[in-house]
């Protein structure tokens, strides 16, 4: 095998030209006095021109972190990013758990406080060293990476480095994280060799058990109303190809339930829209796909005598620790696979149940038709609205984008009001409620696809957790021109929502201003994005939506700056 080889090196100068031969691109890194290795190595490649992954500072482990996100959902390519010691693992723990949940595989890295008093390179030199240092330091995400390790020294650097992408890789992927102390990365290597390409990689997905696919083709053909639930399974572009062929070719409707991809296009035949009920009280045999929750037991209704197939990396969601959706069977594979293998099976039912197909398309084509029209019928009532509907807001943030626009959600974008015809341009990353990741997403998908427009959807809520200051640095440092449109309802909705429906009666309902739920005491969110010399409005208007939008389009496509329009929303 080829082999490289350094010599009179440090283990971060190994380490760091370990990751660039491994592919990772960018390190987003938020420092601390751990990372003094790193620095010193970074400055020696910039004057020897060594190859090393580019640096990108971010003064916020949430942009960090989601900036790793949002990179690899472009790119299908994992990312590293370094914090600081436990206190800035602590800070990353929100795109550490969004990135868990959303099975994103990252790099995770962490500085460690130095553990020798004095004699070794790198020992404890200020106060802070003794009160930052944790009996187990990993102990507090142990449950959200898929692995984790301590460096111990620079001979295991190449085992180390090359476990941890191939788990994190694997399926169902996910993060993974490893802890740098300072004498070790600070540690001289007289000749450090390691292989060029790696022989360490991610573990074949599993392809689905052929008796059981069987099992549920058969299933599927002898249905009346087969139905396919699914939020996820478009965040690989393999699976929005097989799963738009597999619905279209069968007449299988397809909702996308609190979905945080487009798994099929939206004016595809079969795509039947958001919402449940109708469709899941009549279904006769439910496929979910790559959906931890996909209906709630309590609201929704299902048939008893409902087939109950799950299809995914991991159908039984096994992270979760209680979940009692039935499951009568469940397909363990790569969801492009499982489809595939669906579709194939299906084939040789196909001729037989062709009249049930068909009056089923027939019945579906109706249905589609006259849901869309309802669409229709309320963006006309409310397009007028003052403060602006969302779902106007939606429909006009559609008028200026192309197709190949990614669009990032982290707000109240009504997905019924804007077309996707593409994979991977719609992308929310919040996959476990984690606050805050829209802005570093949209950075990250930004930084992977420099030639395509990206615009980033925020609640006010979300924008102030995104750690906009930070993120607007990170904009105009590394010239990301990002157009972000807040919708801003001035009140936490979420909060006010979940109160009502659980107290109904009760006084937070009649209280015209529920308590810790509004955020109306700042509202000039788009004077936030001035400091990095960017473009800000504000719209209480909804003539102005579109024109305004447009002021923003120009400010990032033609003057290449940052834009943020904020938007005075009524829910």
């Amino acid at each position: 095998m080829p082999k490289i080889t350094l010599t009179n090196v440090t283990v971060s100068d190994a380490y760091m030209a370990l990751l660039a031969d491994r592919g990772i691109d960018y390190w987003f890194a938020n420092s601390g006095t751990d990372f003094a290795p790193v620095v010193e190595t970074l400055a020696k490649a910039q004057v020897l021109e060594t190859k090393t992954p580019t640096p990108v500072t971010c003064p916020h482990e949430n942009t960090a972190m989601h900036m790793a996100i949002g990179y690899f959902l472009v790119t299908g390519r994992p990312q590293a990013v370094m914090v600081h010691v436990n206190v800035g693992t602590a800070n990353g723990m929100n795109g550490l758990l969004n990135a868990a949940r959303g099975n994103v595989p990252l790099l995770f890295t962490a500085g460690r406080t130095p553990t020798n008093e004095d004699s070794l390179v790198g020992h404890r030199s200020l106060d802070i060293h003794w009160t930052q240092e944790m009996f187990d330091q990993a102990g507090m995400l142990r449950e959200s990476a898929k692995w984790d390790y301590e460096l111990r020294n620079g001979q295991q650097l190449e085992t180390v480095v090359d476990r941890a992408l191939a788990v994190a890789m694997s399926e169902p992927m996910g993060p993974v994280y490893l802890s740098l102390p300072r004498e070790v990365l600070a540690a001289t290597i007289d000749e450090f060799t390691y292989d060029s390409p790696t022989r360490q990689h991610a573990a074949a997905p599993p392809f689905p058990n052929a008796d059981a696919v069987d099992e549920v083709a058969a299933l599927l053909a002898g249905a009346e109303n087969p139905l396919i639930i699914t939020n996820s399974a478009g965040r690989n572009p393999k699976a929005w190809h097989a799963l738009a062929g597999f619905a279209e070719r069968y007449a299988i409707p397809v909702v996308q339930y609190r979905n945080r991809y487009m798994s099929i296009p939206t004016n595809h035949p079969m795509n039947l829209g958001y919402e449940l009920k109708p469709l899941l009280e009549i279904a006769d045999v439910i496929v979910a796909i790559d959906v931890a929750v996909p209906w709630l037991p309590a609201a929704d209704k299902v048939r008893d005598d409902a087939k109950v197939i799950h299809v995914g990396p991991d159908p039984l969601h096994s992270y979760v620790p209680l979940r009692g959706h039935p499951c009568d069977i469940g397909l363990a594979c790569a969801t492009h696979a499982g489809l595939r293998a669906l579709d194939e099976a299906m084939a040789e039912h196909e001729a037989p149940a062709k009249g049930r197909i068909e009056k089923r398309r027939a019945a579906l084509a109706g249905r589609w038709k006259e849901m869309r029209e309802g669409w229709r019928k309320r963006l006309e009532s409310v397009k007028s609205e003052t403060p602006l509907h969302p779902a106007w807001v939606t429909h006009c943030i559609d008028t200026i984008k192309d197709d190949d626009t990614i669009v990032i959600k982290e707000s109240p974008l009504m997905l019924q009001f804007i077309d996707f015809s593409r994979p991977g341009t719609m992308l929310n990353a919040g996959a476990a409620s984690g606050l805050g990741h829209g802005l570093g997403c949209a950075l990250g998908a930004k930084l992977a696809a420099r030639d395509r427009l990206v615009i980033g959807t925020h609640g006010d809520g979300s924008y102030m957790f995104g750690n906009p200051i930070s993120a607007h640095y990170v904009g105009a440092e590394q010239n990301l021109p990002v157009l972000t449109v807040i919708f801003n309802n001035r009140r936490w909705q979420a909060v006010r929502r979940a109160t009502v429906e659980l107290h109904p009666e009760g006084y937070a309902a009649k209280n015209k201003r529920q308590p810790i739920t509004f955020l109306d005491s700042i509202i000039n969110y788009e004077k936030a994005v001035e400091v990095a010399d960017g473009y800000g409005e504000k719209v209480t208007d909804p003539a102005e939506m579109v024109p305004a939008l447009e002021r923003g389009l120009k400010a990032v496509t033609v003057e290449k700056r940052q834009a943020v329009i904020n938007v005075i929303c009524s829910a």
